[in-house]
């Protein structure tokens, strides 16, 4: 799938940012709760966006290689309930076929390595951080990120799934 396809997803998420940033600035008093509240719905946003993108990629993957194998995909991915870790990702890429597993490996190990040599972040560790923040709001009702700390882990965390993707569409 080719990156633009990923960025469709993630350009959903910033434009709601935009949209909150706007109607719901930080300089406003008595929001807080609200503003808490809207990050856990953004990280809600945010994981349910990267569900998407692991689905699409696979259920893409399969199709350029057969119809049926295609049909496959899309029922057995139909609901991916949340299982998107990073260990959930490398059955997945092991599961289609080796070689896409260590293109994944690789592409993620090189991506996580620069990133860190750059800023100091793994983006190994921000992409599971979006991942316990749904859990938590979507489960417990749990507000523990703001808005702008969720935004700042989410451009991390989407390398991640760059990666995937380009795992799988590797000539």
């Amino acid at each position: 799938m080719p990156r633009a396809d990923l960025d469709l997803h993630f350009n959903r998420i910033e434009q709601l940012v935009a949209e909150m940033r706007q109607f719901v600035p930080t300089d406003v008093v008595g929001v807080a709760q609200f503003r808490a509240d809207l990050a856990g719905l953004l990280v809600v946003s945010m994981a349910a966006s990267y569900e998407s993108c692991v689905k699409e990629t696979l259920i893409n993957y399969a199709t350029n290689h057969h119809v049926a194998f295609g049909n496959f995909a899309t029922n057995n991915f139909a609901k991916l309930n949340s299982r998107i870790a990073i260990k959930d990702l490398n059955k997945y890429a092991r599961t289609f076929d080796d070689g896409v597993h260590s293109r994944f490996r690789q592409a993620l190990a090189e991506r996580k390595r620069r990133i860190d040599a750059r800023i100091g972040k793994n983006i190994e560790a921000s992409y599971e951080q979006i991942l316990s923040w749904r859990h938590d709001f979507a489960h417990a009702g749990i507000r523990n990120t703001t808005i702008e700390e969720a935004v700042v882990t989410h451009r991390l965390a989407k390398r991640v799934l760059y990666a995937f993707d380009d795992a799988f569409n590797a000539p």
